[in-house]
């Protein structure tokens, strides 16, 4: 049997999305991995299965990592779905509902925003293992600013930008990600704030690796920096694949924009 698909990327951050199939297979762990593979599938960090169509402007969606293993955010994929659906249904917004969020998404011009929702601080709602200051993780060598956006992250301040390019991330990364204090693990980022004030953000992703991007990571960053002082609650974040806009709105949620693109459609067999 082939299966349709649609491959999409948000600043080189890729998605692999399947639309309202009916198809048991396609939650199956080795097979999200096994198509994730740059090698031997399609290869994407995360897969993305649109579930139904609760209204016509309303879609349940789930979200995979490449290692098979259930996300609750993933905010570059939300917008490349989102962009997906709005195309296809004509519409100009719409609302995504994940295993963690409603996730308002919207389209001016080539920009898709997607509204994260309001980060949770508590320890217990990150999680973390046990009760601590959430803005002051010892994690190893490094110091670490912990929040979720769905998704738990550890945002982690680099001296300077030299430093932070010069970081052996593929080393570093693993070993942060699955650190005794993360029960369910979490997405690490690497920031240096620029002299305009603006971030430049390297990140690891929990269940993926390396990434070029990452809009939840870049949620969380803008976040961070600006409950440190070290931001606006509106700014720009840098990553290896492009430029995100963030907003930390007043009613205490989160946006994210910026551009997606579809790369191409196709069938795989089971």
């Amino acid at each position: 049997m082939k299966i349709p698909f649609v491959k999409m990327h948000g600043l080189g951050n890729d998605f692999i999305i399947f639309d309202n199939i009916k198809n048991p297979i396609i939650h199956d762990s080795k097979f999200i991995n096994k198509i994730s593979n740059r090698r031997i599938g399609i290869g994407c960090d995360q897969v993305l299965i649109i579930e139904n169509t609760i209204t016509p402007e309303n879609f349940q969606i789930k979200m995979y990592n490449s290692d098979g293993s259930e996300t609750g955010a993933c905010g570059n994929g939300t917008r490349c779905v989102a962009d997906y659906l709005m195309k296809k249904n004509d519409l100009k917004s719409l609302t995504i509902k994940s295993v963690s969020n409603d996730l308002y998404c919207s389209k001016t011009n080539n920009l898709v925003t997607v509204n994260m929702g309001v980060p949770k601080f508590s320890w217990n709602e990150i999680p973390l293992s046990k009760k601590q200051d959430t803005q002051s993780v010892k994690l190893d060598e490094f110091e670490a600013f912990c929040l979720s956006m769905g998704n738990p992250h550890a945002v982690i301040f680099i001296n300077n930008l030299e430093e932070l390019e010069n970081l052996n991330i593929n080393s570093i990364g693993p070993r942060l990600e699955k650190h005794s204090i993360f029960p369910e693990f979490a997405n690490i980022e690497f920031v240096s704030v620029l002299e305009d004030k603006s971030l430049r953000m390297r990140v690891w992703e929990r269940g993926v690796g390396m990434t070029s991007a990452c809009g939840s990571g870049a949620c969380a960053t803008l976040v961070a920096a600006s409950s440190l002082n070290k931001s606006y609650k509106e700014n720009k974040v840098a990553l290896d694949g492009g430029d995100l806009f963030i907003k930390w709105l007043d009613n205490g949620s989160v946006t994210l924009s910026g551009d997606t693109e579809k790369v191409f459609e196709g069938f795989i067999g089971e």
